[in-house]
């Protein structure tokens, strides 16, 4: 009687979403994607970047009036930040910039002008922070360039010592052209033409010079004014509305800043300047054209406006396309929220020709549209242009306000909602103190109208380039979360938890994320940790041990650039890999001395390296095909004596050890992570990636995969003593497989090196392993490695590749003789079986590209059945072709499941058929099926075929808006000796068109379990969809109990028909592509317990923001028998 030894369930089931994402079985070699397919049909977010551009925009962050083009002015500052947002977000979103419409540019002066100024240095107060129309408490001065003074406190620009000039406020003043410096006194009120401006003052007598020191009025005695230029009426700016200034103070002066631009009205409406379009060089070369420093108008020595250089002159300067933004005119921010909701929508009322239009509609990006709106003040003028109402002593017009948060809501409502972020940057000092004291802070109510809580606030640099960051990060973010780009590797469930890979294609970021869950019903309750926060959180230098191979004396040694790379020592790494560093494709800096120890520490997690990728979110790489492996104290069922030393013992040493997760991830390393934390303990940079890690640094890089393979750790035995063992490929990542000793966490550091890392295994004829590798013990006593040849392997044969354990010396090559260089053949994930108790592996089975299953036979027993202790006589034998109804090849491209045969000897197989590997799959619709097909160990048998087998259909009925699939049950007649029967188990032709099987099936209780899939290309579709089937092994019939909660109640029970009670579903349809299923059983319950299923889908649910999809089911047997497989893996 043949026994079988259970394995832990994270080992028994194998990786996740997509055998492959690699090339097709096309002549010649395989195009491999370098991209996981499913992503082909994402979108990226828009995010119309809408800037503020008024008057103020000419003051530095504490208002004074120094003009756009100087570095410390607002509009410099916010171009510089939104400059670094172009570069940092190139490649990975859509952008375009707005700012307002405006109307009446032209040239003017820019004069600083302090309010109710002083120029007794007696009211200097340096430390005041009450009114700023204190007559006797002044906090800031200028120098008075017409008051010299040898002892004076201020200092001209030429290092002359004069008195000054005191002041709280100093806003902009604007005249037709220059003229010096004037110095004003009220002389009542009258004139102001634009909108009402209640103040003492609005009409002064102007003086060209002041001297002295007294504040007295002119024609006092001592008072200084002399050159009387007339009496004027003054209008406020839009920097007045902002900080409320309805008075500007009895001693009104200004200075000379220089020429600029200037508008004291507005349209009312936005202007697209640059229409969103994919972020690429093109479309970040016109951004930044835009916002460049301004180009301010210049003068004659006549006195005459020049035209500029580049054909800028006044009037239509502002709407220019090829010259920066210009700076002039009011706030309107209702009408530019306004134009921005007509943009979004493909409308005109607000968004003609004048305000940028026509234009199409933003493309569509699956429901992930974003403003973000900075700002350095509140509206005020309205949308059409007209003036608004201020109260005395409010810095804002309570109507107008609440128009502008209507239209931000307007935006973030309808058909195409527009989530919107606010930025109040530089704001001044009047308005923030004011809504301290009075809330809420309009802003605040703008960003809760369009979705984003609370505004962003900001005053100098620093803190924009981090509000920028924060809003993009979250973009991003959002962006991968439920638009239609996958984001999910495989996950496992051990421990209590959950554990996920996640990817987010915006930015190839990635995260490992552990979740909690219930003890008794195994649903997920909260995030325990995740992997990316963490690993941000540790030095690249101090806070890591990462380690690679160093092929030329085959050792580990420590990821660190060598003291002398041009003769490193024996623990240092190569010259091929410090040249493969030091290479230099698409950077933004050219090659120097550091750019390899740069990219090498660049590489380990050190950021704000300049010229090299900007990474945002985190440092850890995205996790695509990598299936997390779960490793806690040792737990296989060996017998104590397997081998010459006690496994017991092995146990019962390492029984408290660290439970790890081990996962590969394409920024070049598998990562060692501790289980309970989520901190990273050790990492490994295989030599198989390193010609391409320089392209992982460029600026503009495209995705590619490194360290895509999924781990298997097993407890091995080698050098006469027993170790935990992980072997693992690199997927798309390299022609290789590797093995680390990952026995004792504790041991993990860059010191260890030579003893973690075993052996990195190369063979010429070895292609890009996907397939997970398994774990053996061989009749001839060596515990080995054992995989299939890849994708591209030099002959394009299929062949299993055999490897010691301990050394990594190729044990044996079993080629099935299939394939070639013109029809390239490979072997999917081989399932290794042990036939007769004793704890070796005697036979493995593997699908291959061109629809065979292969029996490998690693016992050559004699005629006792005992197995040789040697490798002679080991052989490849073809026992299955899955071919359609129409006789064409079925790749098979995923693992197979093996239990013992339901009637007789022999072992039951059960797989699937289809490929997700070139771009041009995601288009076929070929038929493909999934088959369950019996190997009788008996040579009477001829090669199978479908004709040999029973055929289940499948139909689908909805209940409560989710698609069910049932199933036929049709008998199966089981082939015999005495010919009784003529039919060696079952098929399953998936009825949708281009459905297919690209993940590996689970067998639990006589029930199989597979997932499905079925590509969409189309824009927002999460890549395609699929189904998670469920089906009785035994004969591929619907079940006959329940096997789903399909009414929803949380209870799987015989209310959970589909149709006419006692009918139950066989599958369940799912809105996006599933991983291969997870599952955790839930002790108690109706029936013996209930079986929680876990599918990692490639598109997050909107609803739960997550994309593990649970599915509960019944644990009650079907039929008494069930088993598992015996695997090594």
């Amino acid at each position: 009687m043949k026994t079988f030894i259970r394995t832990s369930l994270y080992l028994a089931l194998a990786a996740a979403l997509g055998a492959g994402y690699c090339g097709a079985t096309n002549a010649a070699l395989l195009s491999l994607s370098q991209v996981p397919l499913f992503v082909t049909s994402g979108a990226k977010a828009n995010v119309l970047l809408m800037f503020a551009n008024s008057n103020s925009m000419d003051e530095d962050p504490t208002g004074l009036a120094v003009g756009s083009a100087n570095p410390t002015s607002r509009s410099e500052i916010a171009r510089t930040a939104a400059r670094t947002l172009v570069t940092n977000y190139t490649g990975q979103i859509n952008m375009g910039l707005m700012a307002f419409q405006q109307d009446n540019v032209a040239h003017a002066w820019l004069n600083q002008s302090p309010y109710d100024a002083s120029y007794d240095p007696a009211n200097y107060d340096p430390n005041w922070t009450g009114a700023r129309d204190s007559a006797t408490h002044k906090k800031y001065k200028i120098p008075n360039p017409t008051s010299p003074n040898a002892s004076g406190a201020c200092t001209t620009s030429g290092g002359t010592q004069v008195d000054c000039i005191y002041y709280n406020v100093n806003l902009p003043y604007y005249t037709s052209g220059p003229q010096g410096s004037t110095f004003c006194w009220g002389t009542g009120t009258g004139g102001s033409s634009y909108q009402s401006f209640p103040g003492n003052f609005t009409q002064y007598a102007c003086y060209g010079s002041k001297t002295g020191t007294s504040d007295a009025a002119p024609g006092t005695s001592g008072a200084g004014y002399s050159s009387y230029y007339g009496t004027y009426n003054f209008g406020p700016t839009d920097s007045d509305y902002a900080q409320a200034i309805d008075d500007w103070g009895q001693r009104l002066a200004s200075t000379d800043s220089g020429p600029t631009w200037f508008s004291n009205d507005s349209p009312g409406l936005g202007y697209l300047h640059i229409p969103i379009a994919n972020l690429d060089t093109t479309q970040a070369g016109k951004l930044n054209v835009k916002l460049a420093t301004e180009v301010v108008p210049t003068r004659s020595s006549s006195g005459s406006w020049n035209d500029n250089p580049t054909n800028i002159s006044g009037g239509d300067t502002w709407n220019n396309p090829n010259a920066p933004l210009i700076n002039a005119g009011l706030t309107p921010i209702t009408g530019t929220f306004m134009t921005a909701k007509d943009y979004y929508n493909g409308a005109s009322s607000n968004f003609g020709s004048n305000q940028g239009g026509p234009q199409a509609a933003p493309p569509n990006a699956c429901g992930k549209d974003f403003a973000v709106f900075l700002t350095t003040g509140l509206p005020s003028v309205t949308a059409s242009g007209g003036s608004v109402t201020y109260q005395t002593g409010q810095p804002y017009s309570a109507n107008e306000v609440t128009n502008a948060v209507t239209a931000v809501g307007n935006l973030n409502s309808g058909s195409r909602p527009v989530k919107t972020y606010v930025i109040g940057f530089a704001l001044p000092e009047f308005t923030n103190n004011y809504f301290v004291t009075n809330p809420p802070n309009p802003l605040d109510q703008m960003a809760s109208a369009g979705g984003s809580s609370t505004a962003y606030y900001a005053n100098n640099l620093a803190t924009l380039n981090s509000t920028f960051s924060s809003i993009f990060s979250s973009i991003i973010a959002q962006s991968g979360a439920a638009a239609a780009v996958a984001m999910t590797s495989g996950s496992v469930v051990a421990g209590g938890k959950i554990y996920q890979g996640q990817f987010n294609s915006a930015d190839w970021s990635g995260d490992m994320i552990a979740y909690n869950t219930n003890a008794t019903t195994g649903a997920v309750t909260t995030t325990a940790w995740q992997a990316g926060s963490v690993l941000n959180g540790q030095n690249y230098d101090t806070g890591r041990q990462i380690i690679t191979y160093k092929p030329s004396n085959a050792t580990g040694i420590r990821f660190r650039w060598p003291a002398n790379p041009s003769s490193p020592t024996s623990a240092e790494l190569d010259t091929t890999q410090t040249s493969a560093l030091t290479s230099n494709p698409s950077l933004n800096a050219s090659n120097s001395a550091d750019t390899g120890v740069n990219r090498l520490n660049y590489l380990r997690g050190q950021t704000g390296l300049s010229g090299f990728r900007p990474r945002l979110i985190s440092v850890l790489g995205d996790v695509v095909n990598s299936a997390p492996a779960y490793v806690g104290p040792p737990s296989f069922d060996y017998p104590d004596n397997l081998e010459s030393a006690s496994y017991y013992s092995f146990r019962s040493t390492y029984a408290s050890r660290t439970p790890m997760i081990y996962v590969g991830a394409n920024d070049g390393m598998l990562h060692a992570l501790d289980a309970g934390t989520g901190q990273e303990k050790l990492a490994f940079v295989p030599n198989g990636v390193y010609s391409n890690l320089a392209q992982l640094t460029s600026p503009n890089y495209s995705h590619r995969y490194y360290v895509d393979g999924s781990p298997t750790v097993v407890d091995t035995f080698y050098s006469s003593a027993w170790h935990t063992t992980l072997v693992a490929g690199l997927g798309g990542g390299g022609r290789s497989v590797y093995a680390l000793d990952v026995t004792n966490p504790a041991n993990f550091s860059e010191a260890n090196a030579a003893s973690l890392v075993k052996w990195e295994y190369t063979d010429s004829d070895l292609g890009y392993v996907y397939s997970q590798p398994s774990i053996i013990k061989l009749n001839t006593g060596a515990w080995a490695a054992v995989f299939s040849n890849g994708y591209n392997s030099t002959t394009g044969v299929a062949a299993l590749y055999i490897v010691d354990i301990g050394t990594g010396a190729l044990i044996k090559k079993l080629s099935t003789s299939v394939g070639s260089s013109t029809t390239p053949n490979a072997l999917a994930a081989p399932t290794l079986v042990d036939t007769n108790a004793d704890g070796t592996a005697d036979t493995a089975y593997a699908g291959d590209l061109q629809g065979n299953v292969w029996k490998f036979d690693l016992c050559n027993a004699n005629n006792q059945g005992v197995c040789a202790s040697n490798t002679n006589g080991w052989s490849a034998t073809k026992i299955f072709v899955a071919q359609d109804a129409g006789g064409n090849a079925q790749p098979i491209t995923s693992g197979i499941e093996v239990t013992r045969q339901f009637s007789g000897d022999g072992y039951q197989l059960f797989f699937g058929t289809g490929k997700y590997l070139e771009s041009s799959d995601i288009s076929t619709t070929g038929s493909q099926t999934f088959y369950s097909v019996w190997d009788r160990y008996s040579s009477a048998f001829s090669v199978s075929t479908r004709s040999n087998l029973q055929q289940q259909t499948v139909s689908t009925t909805t209940v409560n808006n989710t698609i069910y699939r049932t199933s036929s049950s049709n008998a199966v007649n089981w082939d015999s000796p005495a010919g009784t029967g003529t039919q060696r188990g079952w098929y399953m032709d998936l009825p949708t068109s281009g459905e297919r099987v690209v993940s590996d099936p689970a067998l639990y209780s006589n029930r199989i379990l597979f997932t499905t899939m079925i590509p969409n290309a189309a824009a927002c579709s999460g890549g395609g969809t699929g189904w998670l089937m469920e089906l009785d092994a035994t004969t591929g019939a619907a079940l006959g109990g329940p096997t789903f909660d399909v009414n929803g109640d949380g209870v799987v029970n015989t209310n959970d028909y589909v149709g006419t009670p006692g009918s139950y579903p066989s599958g369940v349809a799912k809105s996006s592509i599933p991983s291969a299923v997870r599952m955790q059983k839930n002790p108690g319950g109706p029936g013996g317990g209930s079986m929680n299923k876990w599918t990692s889908m490639s598109q997050k649910n909107a609803t739960t923001n997550s994309s593990l999809e649970n599915v509960l089911n019944s644990l009650a047997p079907i039929q008494s028998r069930s088993s598992w497989r015996q695997i090594f893996q």
